[in-house]
């Protein structure tokens, strides 16, 4: 009798432990306006069955099914009011059990966010008069340069779908501002003038081709003919393999041989009218192996992601694709998803997942700022997808560990994060298109543009002017503000010495101005006699640097020392603004 009692009571305990995990960790987070995904978190092997009801204390009624611990609603309807159980079995189809209600919510810090912009051609004037058609698609070369230097101007880091695969996957970080360029067909162009753009700027871009398109042009120029005064012409095998094996190009599929309006009824990748689903699955599936083994078979990567020829798709061909293909990633037209942008839940298990991606067409005279500017601008509007505050963004590490926006800056350096942080701000730009100079002194000059920066770029009332400047320099009004207002002064109330380089105690004390300035609490100390060379701090200067400690500003040496006369370098400068900004968390 006490052997069935001590089960018994191990079953009760065993059942409560799970009905804590689930409680404590179910999520239901807005994915958009018309997806919530309920997150159960607790990584067991099972059957997990979802419930939703209008009011916590409400009817919950059974929404559907998964074999991993996460699932998408896409019945819901923002800004409707929904609540979800989650109910675990084992094997045998026991319950486990069942979780108490949770609110859907509103949580922009587990969402990630993408967007896709679409290009076809970039063609330059020499093109034209060799005999290339210059048609509504295309661009120019130069405009593709200008969007790439916007990107980086901006914050924005470009990623692949395939980046994005291994995020969903759990096995890469998703940079903030990501964006994919997704190039549609195989032009020629995109080898001749955006590969070497992308080079140059460390960019990557998706270019999803028509395999029999490709095939044809290479067996014309290995049969002894040429691309010459054709009007669209394409890449070959040969150079499709040395983009991807560059790294800034993923090769992926636009169909081997469905790229076609009206042929036998069909466009593109759609399903006919009256079509079985047997028959659009057998088509689609010889496309995709014709594909594979032309793109796999020459880059050594299977395609994982296809555009959709003319954008033509419906929910149907969607779900037949994926089921009969190795395509992940469906890549169609503007407002496909019902968002501008594309947004996904972190944590979420892949399989559940919207896998269809939104993507608008980059067209002659509008710059693809213009695009991203409009896409948050829509998707601002449904009242789920709002811009967070980058700020705020506290992975920055992890996220620098898996994209690297400067040569000069490797993962492994203790500044890598917070150089990207700078970034992802527009704080600090690099020195160059790939260069960011972390070692090099940060000067007088800089330091106040950047202060200036972080005070919203206010400007002095009066109008005096420095020995040492005629007021056309880009620092020089940032200067005049901060010896204004006490922040950082003129020598000698007459030279500002801008090329200068600023000391760490003198930044701190320049930091601690601007709080002030600002109007922060400046109630908070530390105790600085802790550094082993704090007699050396200048005694003007140790509030500041006692203030800047006790907020996590700025932090002091491995060897014990704060060096309050070494010079503070870029690498350190963004490190001091990530931890400012982030009030030293």
């Amino acid at each position: 009798m006490k052997k069935y009692f001590c089960l018994f009571l191990m079953m009760i305990m065993l059942s409560l432990s799970f009905n804590v995990s689930a409680n404590s960790l179910l999520r239901a987070i807005w994915q958009d306006s018309g997806n919530v995904v309920i997150v159960c978190d607790d990584n067991a092997d099972g059957k997990y069955k979802f419930y939703r009801a209008n009011t916590i204390d409400g009817e919950y009624e059974y929404i559907g099914e998964s074999d991993t611990d996460s699932f998408r609603d896409d019945t819901a309807s923002y800004p409707g009011t929904y609540y979800y159980k989650v109910c675990k079995y084992d094997v045998s189809n026991q319950k486990i059990y069942e979780s108490n209600p949770v609110k859907a919510e509103i949580s922009p810090t587990e969402i990630s966010k993408v967007s896709v912009i679409m290009y076809h051609n970039f063609v330059t004037e020499a093109d034209v008069k060799s005999g290339v058609e210059f048609d509504e698609y295309s661009i120019n070369p130069q405009d593709f340069e200008q969007d790439l230097i916007w990107l980086r101007d901006n914050g924005y880091t470009t990623i692949t779908s395939d980046d994005l695969l291994r995020h969903l996957e759990g096995k890469k970080s998703l940079p903030q501002k990501a964006v994919i360029i997704s190039i549609d067909d195989g032009s020629h162009g995109v080898y001749t003038n955006a590969y070497p753009l992308l080079k140059k700027y460390k960019m990557k871009a998706d270019f999803n081709v028509i395999g029999a398109n490709i095939d044809s042009t290479w067996e014309t120029l290995h049969s002894g003919g040429t691309r010459n005064g054709e009007s669209a012409p394409y890449c070959t095998w040969e150079e499709l393999t040395e983009m991807s094996e560059s790294g800034e190009i993923n090769i992926c599929s636009h169909t081997y041989g469905l790229h076609v309006y009206n042929k036998e009824k069909r466009i593109g990748m759609s399903m006919m009218e009256n079509e079985t689903a047997e028959n659009f699955a057998q088509t689609v599936k010889k496309d995709y192996e014709l594909s594979v083994s032309c793109i796999e078979g020459w880059t050594g990567k299977k395609p994982e992601t296809v555009a959709y020829p003319y954008s033509k798709r419906s929910d149907e061909s969607d779900e037949l694709v994926l089921m009969n293909t190795g395509y992940k990633i469906l890549m169609a037209g503007e407002g496909a998803r019902g968002t501008a942008a594309n947004y996904f839940v972190k944590g979420c298990n892949i399989s559940n997942q919207l896998m269809l991606l939104s993507r608008p067409c980059r067209m002659e005279g509008t710059p693809i700022g213009a695009y991203l500017q409009r896409i948050d601008e829509k998707d601002g509007k449904n009242g789920v997808n709002k811009n967070i505050d980058y700020f705020k963004v506290q992975d920055t590490d992890e996220i620098a560990s898996d994209y690297q926006v400067f040569d000069d800056v490797k993962a492994v350096e203790w500044y890598s994060g917070s150089v990207y942080y700078s970034y992802l701000n527009g704080l600090m730009k690099g020195v160059g298109d790939k260069e960011f100079a972390p070692q090099n002194n940060i000067s007088r000059a800089m330091t106040v543009t950047l202060l200036n920066r972080l005070a919203g770029n206010d400007t002095a009332k009066s109008n005096d002017s420095f020995a040492d400047a005629n007021g056309s320099e880009w620092w020089y009004s940032s200067a005049l503000w901060a010896n204004e207002n006490a922040i950082l002064k003129a020598h000698d109330g007459k030279s500002f010495k801008p090329d200068e380089p600023i000391s760490r105690e003198a930044l701190a004390k320049a930091v601690y101005n601007c709080a002030k300035y600002l109007k922060l609490d400046m109630a908070k100390k530390a105790d600085i006699t802790i550094f082993s060379d704090y007699e050396n701090i200048s005694q003007e200067n140790r509030d500041a640097v006692s203030w800047t400690v006790a907020n996590g500003i700025f932090k002091g040496n491995a060897d014990g020392t704060f060096n309050p006369i070494g010079n503070v370098t870029r690498a350190e400068m963004s490190m001091v603004l990530r931890n400012w900004l982030n009030k030293g968390e």
